[in-house]
């Protein structure tokens, strides 16, 4: 039997074959295109990441500025500084980009600022007793959600899990927003947002 003839034969099943050995080709040519996009997205994906964590420190940096002069203007009565708007946009920027538990404390710290922010703004501005310690309560935690971020920021550390602030770590935040002089020297006027911190925080 000449090939001719064996083809004319069997022309339906080689073209079977054919077919469907194009059809595997076109199905590995797809996967392998598909994996190629998928590494592209995941490397994007890790960019930015990186990108966002590189716009954290200074953002972070604002923050930390202006839970300082609230504290220091709550100790002396003057004036509250403006509101960081800036730092604020960049911090609901990146939450979209970061690792899920530091995302989670970004979130924790844009919303309880949003808190602090108008609980300062919502009095006399001339503040004492029961209600300064709320506010430099206040203060000091906003100052602890920001120390957390810090490192993660830097690169200094990769996720952490996401916990409420300790005692410890409050009372370093609430050294942190009043100047070394009132730490030391004005105690006695500290000792109802000490006590607040005690409470609330183990």
């Amino acid at each position: 039997m000449t090939w001719y003839c064996w083809l004319k034969e069997w022309q339906t099943l080689v073209g079977s074959v054919i077919a469907v050995l194009a059809a595997l080709a076109t199905i590995w040519m797809m996967w392998l295109q598909s994996r190629q996009e998928g590494e592209r997205h995941k490397k994007g994906l890790e960019r930015k990441k990186l990108a966002s964590r590189a716009r954290m420190p200074d953002a972070l940096s604002e923050m930390s500025a202006y839970a300082r002069t609230v504290g220091r203007a709550l100790m002396d009565n003057s004036k509250f500084p403006a509101a960081p708007a800036a730092a604020m946009q960049t911090l609901k920027e990146i939450i979209e980009h970061i690792d899920d538990n530091e995302a989670e404390k970004t979130f924790e710290l844009v919303s309880w600022y949003q808190v602090q922010h108008a609980r300062l703004t919502n009095g006399n501005k001339k503040y004492h007793g029961v209600e300064l310690d709320d506010l430099l309560y206040d203060a000091a935690l906003l100052q602890a959600h920001i120390n957390r971020l810090f490192d993660y920021a830097r690169n200094e550390e990769q996720s952490t899990p996401v916990r409420k602030a300790t005692r410890s770590e409050m009372i370093d935040a609430l050294k942190n927003i009043v100047t070394i002089a009132s730490w030391a020297g004005e105690k006695d006027q500290m000792a109802g947002v000490i006590t607040l911190i005690e409470r609330r925080h183990e």
